[in-house]
């Protein structure tokens, strides 16, 4: 059902892109504003970043199949960079355009029209983030990007949208400064996602403070004795953990395998987050209580 919610809201974003360039190449041939033309950019970007987030999403959705046996979760994370590749490159951009009309101004001439315009996108922008968090799953790396992207263009849009009111008020500044700020959360975005990204791809762990979390809701399960080699790894929001655990060497077979699936239920009752637990079930001694709580 999420991944449904997913692939239905990334096509509702390729929508609103297709509007948001359209408003603001309007503007940016009537004003020849280096802040519109950054956003602009920008947009078209967030155009191509959401038909790579649409197929991310959609190629994410697919079940497990016999050359990808733990499902297909992480073309959402590369949807992720690929989106977040494509924000950096506009941000160094207009980083260079900006810098260069600070060194040589260029006066603009701006119209009530323009700012209507203009603040007609931050309003289009509000509308796709309240959209996506109500509809698309948070979890997902691919809607986190385009969450924290748009956002971002909220105060983008805002700031160009400031910036021309400058222009037009005599402050013709205002413009380049309005797109410095805009490439500083831009670059803002892409360090913030793309640190989750990056880390889901190369199979980081949960925080230390996470994992012990789910260590004592196993040691909470009453037989346990003990456990080691608690892992974890992350893919689009979702948590894939593995573990030894140790039971009585005295225990049956068929108790044993019933302890296993009570850590298992528990552990995905309490973290949601948690989507497959693997349990490698042993008889415990007491040298084992020695052995690596986590990690291999």
């Amino acid at each position: 059902m999420e991944d449904h919610a997913n692939v239905k809201a990334t096509k509702v974003v390729v929508a609103a892109n297709v509007l948001l360039i359209s408003s603001k190449l309007l503007v940016a041939l009537l004003t020849g504003s280096i802040g519109v033309l950054a956003v602009l950019i920008d947009s078209g970007f967030d155009l191509v970043g959401s038909l790579i987030a649409y197929f991310g999403v959609k190629k994410g959705s697919e079940p497990a199949d016999t050359d990808h046996l733990y499902g297909h979760k992480k073309y959402e994370s590369i949807s992720s960079l690929a989106q977040l590749s494509l924000i950096a490159i506009t941000a160094a951009l207009i980083i260079g355009e900006s810098v260069r009309r600070l060194a040589s101004p260029v006066e603009l001439d701006i119209t009530g029209m323009d700012l209507v315009l203009m603040f007609f996108t931050v309003i289009v922008d509000i509308g796709i983030v309240l959209y996506l968090r109500k509809n698309a799953d948070s979890k997902s790396s691919a809607i986190q990007a385009s969450v924290g992207n748009y956002t971002s263009d909220i105060f983008q849009n805002s700031m160009v949208f400031i910036g021309l009111a400058g222009v037009g008020l005599g402050f013709h500044m205002a413009d380049p400064i309005a797109a410095l700020v805009v490439a500083g959360l831009m670059l803002r975005v892409v360090h913030k996602i793309g640190t989750g990204a990056f880390g889901e791809l190369t199979d980081a762990s949960p925080p230390k403070s996470q994992l012990q979390k789910y260590a004592d809701c196993v040691m909470g399960v009453m037989g346990v004795k003990s456990f080691h080699r608690l892992r974890a790894r992350q893919a689009a929001g979702h948590t894939h953990l593995d573990l030894h655990i140790q039971l009585d060497p005295k225990m049956t077979l068929e108790k044993s395998h019933a302890h296993s699936h009570e850590v298992k239920r528990r552990l995905m009752k309490k973290f949601p987050e948690i989507s497959d637990v693997l349990i490698h079930v042993e008889p415990w001694e007491k040298h084992d209580t020695a052995a690596p709580k986590f990690g291999s």
